[in-house]
Formats: structure tokens, sequence, C-alpha cells
């Protein structure tokens, strides 16, 4: 691949370098968001809203097992203001023990010591199994955050003692409870319905751990959903004991200002009391239902995930396909959360992975578009900027904004190659030759009318080979003959995209009957010339010069022989200059020195006969080149024989080999003495037929036929060589410059 492939390589490979640095930048960003909303709590509103709307559906069934009484507002009526005396709650524990409840969960702080301790002690080691809660509270004494109050002694030795203690969501609604409380002890506290739980079922709930991250409460479908009695009517005796055998009963206040009211996300949002709260999670803990929340180090993490998930894709999409996965991904997410609450137990917050394909769509389609943008306007420029076909620019409204300036710049250099396309296809269709276009493959893909009259209309698709042999009845090299008798010349050429890669070929067969018939006529005729034409003129100067022209005078006899010997030499040197121009160039290696020898040898009888004299300068040196003997010793035999028949009796005409001025280069001189020759002669010295046209001398007792330097000439075309003429009143010298052969190093011989 040349420089130039290199560049457009390059310049190709750059806008994708950048676009994948902005991918790495949006994923990081992205992510780096989502996994941030993850581990902080970021999104906790919108994740808040979906979990809300979703729980509903996981909202357990209600328990019949669990009994509410309440401190009510009737039962503050009937007994007295609150706080109540200890002595009513343990006959309300008597009685509910009498009426065989299986547990008592009492949500009554019992902190500060009172007279009647010690009959709720007595009430508590008589009666069935209860569980009570103690406090947590904030401040704490010495620096800490909290300070844990156990109950009183007598409830600390016949009760179990749990946590009640509830922390609300930033909007304030309860969802997350923790089931093990540590602040201010030295052992992890269960919470109170835990220890319910455990009371029922005999073993720790699935979902707690000594110290796990909260837990979210399922709450039942909607508040006072469980069976609610007053204290003071089971006091009195006016709840049957069937409604109490076998059940869990809760104990906490209902009643307006007394005990604490916690919002919930239940429809109404109404405050729930807090032993109606203690109620909804035993009821979701027997149920099974209660939900794990993902730890923030995992979330932030599976956060990650959509969002890598979501860029990998935006290689290979389109936009179109890019925006439908985008919107499939915000689906699957939340799909995926809402799956994995209500079948798993496992609530995935998706807000931190929402918002990170809500970032990393818009921002890769805005630098994608920039990318593409700024790569389209670099193309069209450099486009513009190319010399291409004389096709005419098509004129456009003149564009309002940058988008629309951009989108007419492309629709000019979509126009343009449209136009180049349509340019060249009718040029290739309406060539007079047969065309036919191939891919690297070398099967047609394109041909042109001609090609289809000459082979038929079913190419595209196959072969050239296979094309061609069907039409094929001989083939010579780049030549071929059809069935119908026609010469069908083959010239294929090299197909390449603009960076220099391999497209294909371009394949055109021109029909060379004519030249082939012309080429045969002008055989016949230099046949003709050569032969036929010699022998009536050799027959003339036969019989002129022979017995048979003893009665003609002598003059004319001379004359006619001439004249005959004259037309013998045109026809000669018109054959040979005709096969010079029109034979192919078939070069041997041959000794320069040994074809300038032969031709001064061959005219060796006719400079003596004048009393011309030729010598030879630089043939002792071996100088090697590639060429046709034949043409070569012709050409150098017509320069020396016109030396010889314009140089006057008693010069020297001098054939001399020199060093050239290359390198690699010899140089032929043949310098005569001669007169010179005339400026008109010199004008057109290696025309044909220019009488007299190239040696000097004096009297021209003979005239040339006026080719042998058009034949000089064309030799030296076809050996690659120059020849030039200087002529002035000392002579005439004729120059030739060759190029050689290399020469190679004599080897060496080994010594004896």
């Amino acid at each position: 691949m040349d420089a130039v492939a290199r560049d457009q390589d390059r310049a190709l490979k750059r806008p994708y370098r950048r676009l994948l640095l902005e991918w790495s930048v949006i994923l990081c960003f992205a992510g780096g968001i989502a996994a941030a909303l993850a581990w902080t709590g970021g999104a906790q509103r919108l994740d808040n809203q979906i979990y809300d709307r979703l729980i509903r559906w996981r909202a357990p069934p209600v328990d019949p097992r669990i009994q509410i009484v309440a401190i009510d507002d009737d039962s503050l009526k009937r007994l007295g203001v609150w706080p109540w005396g200890r002595d009513l709650h343990a006959r309300l524990i008597e009685r509910l023990s009498q009426a065989g409840a299986a547990l008592i969960a009492y949500d009554v702080l019992f902190i500060e010591p009172t007279p009647d301790d010690e009959m709720l002690g007595h009430a508590l080691s008589h009666g069935s199994p209860v569980i009570a809660p103690m406090l947590f509270q904030a401040p704490g004494s010495n620096g800490a955050a909290v300070d844990a109050v156990s109950p009183i002694q007598q409830v600390r030795a016949h009760a179990q003692i749990g946590h009640v203690d509830l922390e609300a969501d930033s909007d304030g609604l309860i969802r997350h409870i923790n089931l093990s409380e540590s602040a201010g002890v030295n052992a992890p506290v269960p919470h109170l319905m835990e220890l319910a739980y455990r009371r029922i079922e005999g073993h720790p709930s699935p979902a707690f751990a000594p110290h796990g991250a909260p837990v979210l409460l399922p709450y039942a479908k909607q508040t006072g959903a469980f069976p609610t009695v007053p204290f003071a009517s089971v006091l009195a005796g006016e709840v049957p004991d069937v409604f109490l055998r076998g059940k869990i009963v809760l104990v906490g206040a209902t009643a307006t200002g007394v005990g604490d009211r916690y919002p919930t996300p239940l429809p109404g949002g109404a405050a729930m009391p807090g032993v109606e709260l203690q109620a909804h999670l035993l009821n979701a803990m027997l149920a099974g239902r209660m939900i794990r929340a993902m730890p923030p180090l995992w979330l932030a993490l599976i956060s990650v995930l959509p969002v890598l998930a979501l860029m990998l894709g935006f290689w290979r999409w389109t936009p179109a396909m890019a925006l439908r996965c985008s919107i499939a991904a915000i689906l699957l997410v939340l799909g995926g959360s809402a799956a994995s609450l209500l079948l798993a137990g496992w609530w995935v917050p998706p807000g931190a992975m929402l918002a990170g394909l809500l970032l990393a769509y818009p921002l890769w389609g805005w630098r994608r578009l920039q990318a593409i943008s700024d790569y389209v306007d670099a193309e069209i420029a450099r486009f513009a900027a190319e010399k291409d076909l004389a096709v005419p620019h098509r004129t456009r409204a003149l564009p309002t904004d940058v988008i629309e300036a951009q989108t007419l710049q492309l629709a000019g250099a979509i126009d343009r190659i449209r136009d180049i396309r349509r340019f060249a296809t009718d040029t290739i269709e309406h060539l007079p030759d047969a065309v036919l276009v191939a891919g690297v493959d070398e099967r047609v893909t394109l041909a042109n009318a001609a090609a289809i009259a000459m082979m038929g209309d079913h190419m595209t698709g196959f072969l050239l080979s296979d094309i061609l042999a069907t039409i094929t009845l001989e083939r010579h090299e780049d030549e071929i003959t059809t069935g119908d008798g026609r010469r069908v010349a083959i010239a294929r050429a090299r197909l390449e995209h603009a960076n220099g890669q391999h497209s294909g070929w371009i394949v055109r067969l021109v029909d060379i009957t004519p030249i082939r018939e012309a080429e045969r006529t002008r055989e016949e005729v230099l046949q003709l010339l050569s032969h036929d034409m010699r022998s009536p003129q050799a027959s003339i100067i036969t019989m002129v010069e022979g017995p048979q022209g003893a009665d003609l005078p002598r003059d004319m006899a001379n004359r006619i022989a001439r004249h005959a010997r004259r037309t013998m030499t045109l026809a000669d040197g018109f054959v040979q200059l005709a096969r010079a121009q029109a034979a192919p160039f078939e070069p041997v290696e041959i000794m320069l020195a040994d074809m300038l020898i032969e031709a001064a040898d061959d005219l060796y009888p006719l400079a003596r006969e004048k009393g011309v004299a030729i010598t030879l300068e630089g043939t002792e040196d071996p100088v090697f080149l590639m060429a046709e003997p034949q043409m070569l010793l012709r050409a150098f035999t017509n320069l020396i024989d016109n030396a010889v028949k314009y140089s006057p009796q008693g010069t020297v005409i001098t054939c001399a080999i020199r060093p050239g001025p290359g390198e690699e280069e010899a140089q032929v001189s043949i310098r005569d003495q001669g007169e010179g020759m005339p400026e008109t002669v010199r004008r057109n010295l290696f025309g044909r037929f220019v009488a007299g046209g190239g040696v000097s001398g004096g009297k021209r007792e003979k005239r040339s036929a006026g080719l042998g330097l058009a034949f000089v000439k064309t030799v030296m075309d076809r050996h690659g060589a120059t020849i030039d003429c200087e002529s002035g009143p000392d002579g005439t010298c004729f120059t030739m410059t060759f190029v050689t052969l290399p020469e190679e190093p004599m080897p060496f011989e080994d010594e004896a």
C-alpha cells in the first residue's frame, strides 16, 4: 500500500479512535453515576415510588392467629386515663392466659418501678409466654449515640425482651425494619416480632441476621386488616375465650394521643399505631414474605451492567435499533426488579440503573451524531476538493441553519456521486468496443451493449474465462479468433479503490479483424514489391547489359539499367522500412563492435573502388547490448553506404565507438569529409522519399531513393536509441547513442 493509501487508512481510523475514546468516557460517566447513586441511595425517592407500587402485589394474606388487644379510646373511658396501674396489665395477662392465648406480645414499656410490679411479675411467671420491649433512647450518655433502657426487673425475669425500634426512610415512611439491634448493648437484641416468630416456629426467621442489613416490610393490603378487641372488653370478660385461644395476642396502644403512630406506604396514607405495625411485621414473617434489600456494594456493581451492555450494543446497532434497545433495556430493568421482588423476595432498586441508561443513550447519541457530522463535513470537503470528471454541478436552495446546510452538502455530494456514476456507466455503455467489468474474483458485474451484442446478455455472475471460452475458436496470447472468423484483441486493466486496494478488472475486447486484414494486404504488397516487382527489373537489367542490348545506344542502355536498379533499390528500401515499423521487437544480446565491423567490411569494396578509406576506432572494447542484429547491421550499412556515395575521392570515413554520456551508454559515430548537406535537406532529414536525404558530398552523380535514413531512424527508435546529425563544410557526422548491458565482473582464475 502506497503513502496515499496509508494516509487514507489513517484518516479513516482517526474518527474511529475518537469515537472509541468518547465511548469509553460516556461508559465511565454513565456507569459511574449509576454506581454512585446505587451506593449512596441517591435515587431512593424514585426507588420508593416503584417499590410502593410493586409491593402491593406481594402483600401477605392475614394470618388468622394474630389478634390485637387495643388500648383504645373506649378502654381509656372505661378504665381511666393513661398510664394505668400495673395491676390492670397483670389482670389482662392472667385473662389471656386463662383463655389459652399461645403467646402475648406486650408492646408497652415497663421502665419505671411501681408498687404493683410484684403483681405483674406474678402474672408473667404463671401465665402464657410473654415478650416485652426495651427502650433505645437518644442521645445516649457519655457520648454514646443511644442508651438501651431495659424493663423493670420483674419483666426481665419472666419475659423475653426485644426491641421495637423503628427508623423512617427519607420520605418519613416506614419500609425498613431492623430485626437485630445492637446499639448500647453488649449483644444484639432481636426485634420483638422476631422473638414472637421464634416462639411460634421454634427457629429464627429466614430474614434474620445478627448484624444484617434492615429488611423490607411487605404490609398487608390495608390498614385495620387484623382483628382487634378493646383492652377493657377483654379484661371485663366480654370477649369469648374462643376468640383468644391459640392466638398470638399483640397488646398495644391505638388511642388518640397514646403511643406512637407511623406513616406507611399503604393507600390512604393514615398513620398506623405501633402495635398494628408490629402485627404487619409478624404477619409477613409468618407468611415468609419478608423482603431483603440488595447490599449497596452489590447494587453498585449490578447497576453498571445494564449501562455496559447498552454501550456495547451501540457499536452494532443502528440509531433506530439503539432507541428500541434502550427502551427495551429500561423495561427489562423494571421487569427484572419487579420479578426479583415478587418472585424471589429480593429488592433490587432500579433507579440507579435507569439513571445510567437514561444518561448513556442521549450522550452516546449526541456524541455519535456529532462525530458523524464532523466526519461527513470533512469527507464532503475532501470530496469537493478532489478532481473528478467534468460533470456539471447541480444547484440547490440556500440553507437556513447548520443542520440543513450539512444535509444540503451531503445531498450535493451524493448527487455528484450519482452523476459521476451515471457518466461513467453511460461512457462504458456507449463505447464502440465490448467492455466487461469484473470483481476481484473475476466474475462479471457489468457488460456494455457492444459486449452483449458480441457474447449475449447472460454474463453477469459468470467467470471471465468461461465467457471468453464460449466465443473462442483459437487463442494466441491476448488475441482470439471467434467462431465466425473475427479476430478480437483482449486488453485487461486493474481497477482500484481510492485507497489503492484492488477492486476488480475492466476487460476490453476490440474487433481487430480489419487491422489483421490490412496487415495481410500489406504483407501481400510487400511480397509484390520484394519479389514480383524485382523480377521484371532484374530482367530489364539483364537485357540491356547482355547481348540483347547490343543494338541499343550505350548511353541509353546505361540509363535504363540505372533506373531499373533505382527502382529495385526503392522497392527493397520500402519493404525493409515497412517491416521495421511493423515487425515485433525481438532482440538478442550482441557485441556492438561486431555490427559496425561487419557493415564496414560489406562496404569496403565499394569504398576502394571510389578511392575512399574506411577506418574503425574503439572496436577493441567489448560493448554489449540487446538488439536485432539484421536491423542494426542494415542501419549501419545504410549510413556507411551514403557516406561512401557522397565522399570525394581520397577522403576518409571514420567509424568509431566511444563511451556515452550516461553510465551504461555507448555512442557510435560515422563521419565523412564531404561538403555537407543543404539546409533544405537537414530540415526533414529522416523523412520518407527525401532525395539525397542525408549525407554530405560534392557532386551527386547518384541520387538516393530517400528511404535509407528513414529506415535508420526507425531502427534507432525500435532500439530505444537516439540519432543526431551534424553537417558542415568539413563533412557530416551521424552519432547514435545506445543503452548497453551492465558489465559483468571477470571471474578470477584459480592459481595453479
